[in-house]
């Protein structure tokens, strides 16, 4: 036979403390909470002649139940809860209707009050009985991130004034420009001898002289 391992292996294990809580509460029948329609929990009791089981309930303070009540008896029995005040039969009980042998019926609960709560069967009140405890969930508040510090401001450095800058030295005033000499008058051309009228020569004789 081979050995479970896994997720198989836990629903033996499951069954087990299932066993176990169930003996512990003195062979009360145990079952576990489911989903309502409306989002409510919910739970189921039997009621038997003439007992309940579980006959210890716990809730959650400010939510919504719906108690499953299924007569395994012959007898017909209810569920009353004794509300804030703790008296049965006043104005803040919850209590369901008669239900005969073999049916089921419901009951709506919702506790606003967190305490210890009996709740009984009205035909049955002497040895039929049980407890409910609710519960307020703590309020944890959730982790906020710590402000960051301001950064501390840098103090400016104070300006030293700075010593009286020396005058700056007059600048040399500068030589007045000496007045730009007079053009040269060009000179005046010195008009050119007119060339005298040569002499007219007198004119050379072509004819040959005399021979003697």
């Amino acid at each position: 036979m081979r050995a479970l391992s896994g997720p198989a292996a836990l629903v033996p294990a499951m069954a087990l403390v299932l066993l176990v809580l169930a003996a512990a509460c003195g062979g009360e029948s145990f079952s576990l909470p489911t989903p309502g329609p409306g989002g409510e929990t919910v739970m189921r009791i039997d009621m038997r002649d003439n007992s309940f089981s579980p006959s210890n309930i716990t809730i959650e303070a400010n939510k919504k139940y719906i108690f499953e009540l299924r007569n395994r008896g012959k007898a017909a029995h209810n569920l009353r809860i004794a509300g804030p005040d703790g008296e049965f039969d006043t104005g803040d009980d919850i209590a369901s209707e008669l239900i005969n042998g073999g049916k089921t019926g419901t009951l709506a609960v919702e506790m606003s009050v967190a305490g210890t709560f009996p709740f009984r069967c009205d035909p049955h009140a002497v040895e039929m009985d049980g407890k409910l405890t609710v519960w307020v969930k703590p309020f944890i508040p959730s982790p906020t991130a710590s402000p960051t510090p301001a950064p501390t401001p840098t103090p400016t450095p104070e300006v030293t004034p700075t010593a009286e800058g020396t005058p700056a030295a007059e600048g040399t005033p500068a030589a007045e420009a000496s007045p730009t000499a007079e053009a040269t008058l060009p000179l005046e051309e010195t008009p050119t001898p007119e060339v005298s009228p040569t002499a007219e020569q007198p004119p050379v004789s072509t004819i040959p002289p005399a021979t003697p």
